[in-house]
């Protein structure tokens, strides 16, 4: 009788077991973190430094050489984007004033040559394409139309162009740009960003005027800059 009562007791106990377990309240799992969204148009505002090649070359056949100016761009932007699950598409446009000069040269070979170049503005249309990491950061690639203003002075030797003014012209080129960078979502609708860019403007040509008007003077020019911008998406797209 006793092993019997015992052994009631044990299928009692296995019987119970699953309901008290049935009963006991069941810790639900923290839901994950939600990605961030990055849909929705915005403006801003980008400084940063530029540094460029403007190859010369002259119908004289004088040498053909290298400006190397540099300084500072800055503007505003503005554009928008859209995200499908972890993927930002987007369309970005900016324009800056720029005081990119310096770096004249004097080549002293064959017949001489000199010149020196001034961006004074630059902008451009482009497309993104981003990947959204480490919670709050996209990572993207940007490419587009670009587009900028040059004053150009060259001429035979020392004395002319650099930096004494002698002959040259302003011309407005356009072209292409491609670059990489990382924005940040520090706050809600706030995002900081790091950029760099290099753009090609392609060639333009002019007579050296007025001393030299026979002499022609092609120039291709090309910028490398790094940005640091800030941008403000409108609320009514944010999260």
């Amino acid at each position: 009788m006793k092993k019997i009562l015992l052994g009631c007791a044990a299928i009692v106990a296995l019987i119970g077991t699953p309901a008290l377990a049935a009963d006991m309240p069941l810790k639900a799992l923290p839901p994950p973190a939600p990605i961030a969204s990055w849909t929705g148009c915005y403006v801003g505002g980008e400084v940063g430094g530029a540094w460029g090649d403007s190859q010369h070359s002259f119908s004289n056949g004088a040498p053909t050489d290298t400006a190397r100016p540099s300084g500072v761009v800055g503007g505003g932007l503005l554009g928008c984007n859209y995200q499908v699950s972890s993927v930002v598409f987007g369309i970005e446009g900016d324009f800056e004033g720029a005081g990119v000069n310096g770096g004249g040269f004097v080549n002293l070979t064959g017949i001489t040559s000199s010149g020196s170049d001034n961006m004074t503005s630059d902008g451009s249309v482009r497309a993104r394409i981003g990947g959204v990491v480490w919670d709050r950061s996209l990572l993207y690639v940007t490419a587009g139309w670009a587009f900028a203003h040059y004053s150009t002075m060259g001429g035979p030797g020392p004395g002319f162009g650099v930096p004494v003014p002698c002959c040259g012209f302003s011309r407005d080129p356009d072209g292409w740009t491609l670059g990489v960078g990382w924005e940040y979502e520090f706050a809600p609708n706030w995002t900081g960003r790091v950029e760099y860019r290099h753009s090609d403007f392609g060639v333009v040509n002019g007579a050296l005027v007025p001393s030299f008007p026979t002499v022609n003077m092609s120039v291709r020019n090309a910028i490398d800059a790094v940005r640091f911008g800030l941008t403000y998406r409108f609320s009514m797209f944010g999260h």
